[in-house]
């Protein structure tokens, strides 16, 4: 997620004229990662602790006609940093994600690209040892430099299996959605 927003932060540069084609960037602790889920009976909500958040990170890039090429554009977020707000749902959590196993999520942003007005990410997910790459719609406001964008995915892409409780009566929903909010420095 903190890629998507630091390819957004590229690609305003470049558009503007800016020289240099490297440049580091750091996602404020003010930024959120949510992921939200569903189940039969309820949703769930679990939100990315924001005292991990702040990284700085060196980004280069390259402008080919309406994209931008990043590289650098990678960032490691605790698996163990996320919080559903009740304790065995945040144990669930983490257990689906197999943070015992996999201490984080990697993300890239490999490119962003224009179609009309809307920005797109191209953002490479590794969770669980396992890489899927989206195209994710962005919002970036430059006043704030705050990029938003939500990725819907299907657990199943990671080999990840939802768990079911009281013997299959509640079973979570394989698709999540992950939203993210973030605030910008450079």
């Amino acid at each position: 997620m903190k890629t998507i927003y630091l390819l957004v932060v590229c690609f305003v540069w470049m558009n503007f004229g800016f020289l240099s084609n490297k440049t580091k960037v750091k996602i404020t602790n003010q930024s959120e990662v949510i992921i939200k889920g569903k189940s039969n009976l309820n949703s769930f909500e679990c939100k990315y602790n924001s005292v991990f958040i702040e990284d700085e990170i060196q980004v280069s890039l390259v402008k080919q006609n309406s994209k931008i090429i990043l590289d650098g554009a990678k960032i490691a977020i605790k698996s163990s940093g996320f919080d559903c707000a009740h304790k065995i749902i945040t144990k669930d959590f983490k257990s689906l994600i197999k943070a015992n196993e996999y201490a984080d999520i990697k993300l890239e942003v490999k490119e962003i690209n224009t179609l009309k007005e809307t920005l797109f990410a191209k953002v490479k997910v590794d969770i669980a040892g396992i890489s899927n790459e989206y195209s994710v719609p962005v919002q970036f406001d430059a006043k704030t430099n705050n990029v938003k964008g939500q990725l819907k995915i299907n657990i199943k892409e990671y080999h990840l299996k939802a768990p079911n409780k009281l013997l299959g009566m509640v079973k979570v929903n394989d698709q999540v959605d992950i939203n993210f909010n973030l605030f910008l420095l450079y």
